[in-house]
């Protein structure tokens, strides 16, 4: 069986598709791409004991601010994750730290459906060769350089494409 090829895109539905691609994941995004050694499998880790709030450092606390609320309901194994990435982005530049916290701030107020959606593209981002990635960052670069009216109406342009379907 051949491989179904696709038209090529035009360069207004690759920017409009970079731009949705990225802008909603790059709150995840940012958070997700910066080094983690993988965790252990579940079956071999020890059960993740849960962190107190009281117990991080001032620091810790001022980066992770966006989450106080939900601390106490966050899983402890994402309580972990988020200390540890907390411990890096104090090794940060203060503005890099800032955005480190918005991001947050910004995967923090997602609906839990968001959130999933977001994971979703940055999984897809992902699988990209290295030149499709290239190529990505490129139109989200360009599409980012343009007035905000017509980055609205590129985003929504291909809103409509996609919810007419192929």
């Amino acid at each position: 069986m051949a491989a179904e090829r696709r038209p090529a895109p035009t360069l207004a539905r690759c920017l409009a598709l970079a731009a949705v691609v990225l802008a909603g994941a790059m709150p995840g995004l940012a958070l997700a791409m910066q080094d983690e050694p993988p965790a252990p499998p579940a079956d071999v880790a020890a059960p993740a004991a849960p962190v107190a709030w009281s117990s991080l450092t001032p620091d810790q606390q001022r980066l992770l601010a966006p989450v106080e609320s939900q601390w106490p309901q966050l899983p402890p194994r994402q309580q972990q994750r988020l200390v540890r990435r907390a411990e890096r982005w104090q090794r940060l530049p203060p503005d890099a730290q800032d955005r480190a916290r918005d991001r947050l701030a910004r995967f923090a107020a997602m609906t839990p459906e968001q959130r999933a959606a977001a994971r979703q593209r940055l999984h897809e981002f992902q699988q990209l060769s290295p030149e499709e990635k290239q190529r990505m960052r490129e139109a989200w670069r360009r599409f980012h350089d343009l007035p905000p009216e017509q980055r609205r109406a590129l985003r929504e342009q291909f809103e409509k494409d996609e919810s007419s379907g192929p």
